[in-house]
């Protein structure tokens, strides 16, 4: 299997320039992909009890803990791109009182007629977010990642969900 680095290199010349052409209006910016929807499915076990496989992905993927994991790295005021599969209206809006944002949605004359299919959105969001000068990715694939959840992109256990910070610190002892 290859590797998402090597994606860009695969992208079609038009899904180029749409990133291209977003990368230009958006100027000097950061990203964050924030892989919420499909990850977030729970179930419960033989107890009753709900499980889930990113057992931090929920609390670390909401608002209020996306600025407290990014604010060192990305300074108040700075655009910031968000590429996500999240689809609550306004989920992000909190991140508003610190930085400029942008999304898909804010390029649809360069993206309507280029996407026919969510695949060739991701590649042009890939694209867009690689271009930023500091891009958060949701799981870690490298050493050197930054990410916003620690839990691991590939997890066979399902766990009870954490929303508190308290577990984090506690962790960290």
């Amino acid at each position: 299997m290859l590797p998402y680095s090597f994606l860009p290199n695969m992208a079609a010349a038009n899904l180029r320039n749409a990133a291209e052409k977003i990368k230009a209006q958006l100027g000097d910016y950061d990203a964050i992909h924030v892989r919420r929807g499909d990850k977030l499915k729970t179930r419960k076990d033989r107890f009753g009890v709900e499980r889930i496989q990113f057992p931090h992905l929920d609390r670390d993927t909401r608002p209020e803990f996306i600025l407290h994991r990014i604010e060192k790295l990305i300074p108040p005021g700075r655009t910031l791109y968000i590429g996500s599969n999240e689809r609550t209206p306004g989920f992000f809006s909190p991140l508003a009182v610190r930085y400029k944002l942008a999304y898909s949605s804010n390029f649809s004359e360069i993206l309507d007629p280029t996407i026919k299919n969510n695949y060739q959105l991701f590649m042009v969001e890939r694209l867009v977010m690689m271009g930023a000068r500091t891009y958060f990715k949701t799981f870690r694939e490298y050493e050197t990642d930054l990410t916003l959840t620690d839990d691991p992109k590939k997890n066979k256990n399902w766990e009870i969900p954490v929303y508190t910070m308290d577990e984090r610190k506690e962790a960290a002892s």
